[in-house]
This record gives structure tokens, sequence and C-alpha cells, in this order.
């Protein structure tokens, strides 16, 4: 074994995009006259592209369930805004008021609520002295105090939701990124799979509802054909727990655009239970799809490939569930 092939099977064992090149320069490598040309072998290609699909569907599931969590720590911070804007105008209001005090203290010959009033550096130094000062009665102290506490918490639980925000942010970056490489590597796959088997599917991507389907059954059925995209969740585009997500938004029932989400809001149902609308979830619940019967799910795939029909069983069962 030469050391060029030796440093290129080490590379095969840890690299996906190796093994992609090696199957590429197959087709046009150079060969004695003597020997038949090497061709790579579909079996092997079926392999690294469902291998690769697998990594796919992992990526794009945590992108999925990490922008649908990054959305809700947005809210929350939204709503925590609203709330912190809220006691700082209460604050300033009891601010004022307690300044009006002073000045009325000050007429009045009560010089140490003034003194306190100048030597103040801050308007949160002002309030907390202006709760010690024996010139506020109790009763007037005890909201400034509360506010004071209320505000503390207020800030803590923001910074703890900044830190949030920002980690679901780059984690968002880093599985975009992972999606991208994924997807550049799986294209020439995908095109080698075309040139050696040209009708290579195991799926139908033309059919019509039968008579009497559920309103979301029948909005599956009118997206076969339409392209896997990423991310997708419609009009003319889908991943696949993006088009489960509109087709039961059709029966007014909100989901995630998450598999593993949406089968965590659902009910849980037997792979012999499983009938029309329910929806069927492959790969340890990385991929999901909507029953049209006991046998056939309707899906969005993987890259390169559209909405279809296809046998339930093709794909590794990971569970079910009804809206």
């Amino acid at each position: 074994m030469t050391r060029a092939r030796a440093l290129s099977r080490r590379k095969h064992a840890l690299f996906i995009p190796i093994v992609t090149a090696s199957l590429l320069a197959s087709l046009v490598s150079t060969t004695p006259a003597s020997a038949a040309p090497t061709q790579p072998d579909i079996g092997q290609v079926n392999a690294q592209i469902q291998a690769l699909t697998q990594k796919l569907n992992t990526a794009n599931e945590q992108y999925n369930t990490a922008n649908v969590q990054l959305t809700k720590v947005k809210a929350q911070q939204a709503t925590l805004g609203k709330q912190l804007a809220a006691t700082q105008a209460q604050i300033a209001i009891l601010q004022q008021q307690a300044g009006s005090y002073a000045v009325s203290a000050y007429k009045g010959g009560d010089m140490s609520m003034m003194t306190s009033m100048m030597t103040s550096g801050s308007a949160d130094q002002f309030l907390q002295q202006m709760t010690t000062l024996d010139a506020l009665t109790a009763k007037a102290a005890a909201p400034l105090l509360q506010l004071r506490a209320a505000k503390k918490a207020l800030d803590a639980q923001n910074a703890k939701l900044q830190a949030l925000s920002t980690s679901a942010t780059n984690l968002v970056t880093t599985l975009a990124a992972s999606k991208q490489s994924f997807n550049a590597q799986l294209q020439p796959l995908m095109a080698l799979q075309a040139k050696l088997s040209p009708n290579y599917d195991e799926g139908t991507t033309h059919a019509v509802a039968p008579p009497g389907s559920s309103p979301e059954v029948r909005f599956a059925f009118a997206q076969l054909g339409e392209p896997y995209v990423f991310g997708a969740a419609g009009p003319d585009s889908w991943d696949c727990s993006g088009l489960t997500m509109m087709a039961y938004q059709q029966e007014g029932i909100s989901l995630d655009h998450s598999a593993h989400m949406q089968y965590a809001a659902l009910k849980h149902v037997s792979r012999s239970q499983v009938q029309a609308g329910d929806l069927v979830f492959f790969y340890d619940f990385e991929h999901v799809g909507i029953a049209i019967s006991n046998k056939q799910v309707i899906h969005a795939p993987q890259p390169g490939e559209s909405v279809k029909i296809s046998n339930i069983d093709i794909m590794p069962f990971a569970g079910a569930a009804r809206g």
C-alpha cells in the first residue's frame, strides 16, 4: 500500500467529504488499457447519502428547536422589558413625590431632609436615603422599598434572559453553518446517485387526497411535489416539521416548528394504531411526516427531493402522535 493510499484510508475513516470526493473521482479515474473502468457502487453511494441525511436531519431538528427556544426567550424579554419600564415609571413617580415632600420639609424647617437630598449622588442613593430618614413615614417608605426590591429582581431576571438569548443565538448560528456544510457534502452524492440510478425514488409525488380526508391530510396531499428546503414552512417549500406544523394548523392545532416538540405536545399512539392524520416520527424523532393510512406517510424527505408519499416502514419508526 502506498503512502498516499494509507493517508486516504485514514481520512476516509474520519470525514464524509473525503468519501464523496473519492466516489466522484472514480468516475473519471484513469485505468490501464487492459482493466475495466472502476465504477462506484450505487449501494455505497446510497449508504453514504443515508448516513449524511441522518446527520442533516439531526442538525435541522436541533436548528428548528433552537429557533423555537430563541423565539420564546425573546418573547419573555419583551414582556420583562415592559415590566421593567412600568416599575421604573412607578419609582420615578414616587421619586417626584419624595422630592416635593423634601421641598415642603425645607420650607417647614426640616433641614435633615434637604441635606439628604442635596448630598445624594444618584436617584437610587436618594431613594435609599429617603427611606431611612425620620422625616419620611413608614407608610411612605414601604412602597419605595418594595419597588426597589422588585426592580432588583427584574434586573436579575433580565440578565439571565439575556444570557439565554445570547447562547441560543450562538447555537442557531452554529447549527446553520453545520446544515450548510452537510448540504454541500450531500449535493455531489445526490448528483452521483442520479447518474448511476436515474429512476431512484421510493415514493410518489403525485396523488389526490381520498374523499372524506381530514383537512390536514388534504393539505399534505396538496403539497406533493413541492421541494424540501431547510427551515421552510411554506407556502411553496418545506422541511419535515414545517409541513406537519402547517398541516395541523388546518385543524386549528398550533404546533412548534420542531419534530421533538410536536411529539411532546400530542397524544402518543402505537405503530399498530396509526391512522390517517396522525404524525409519524422517524430516526429518533428527528424526522416527521403525516400518515395517510396505516401504511403510508406524506413527508418532506431531504434536500434534493420533494414532498412525497412513502411507505411508513421504509424508515426507522420512532413513534406516532395524534392531535
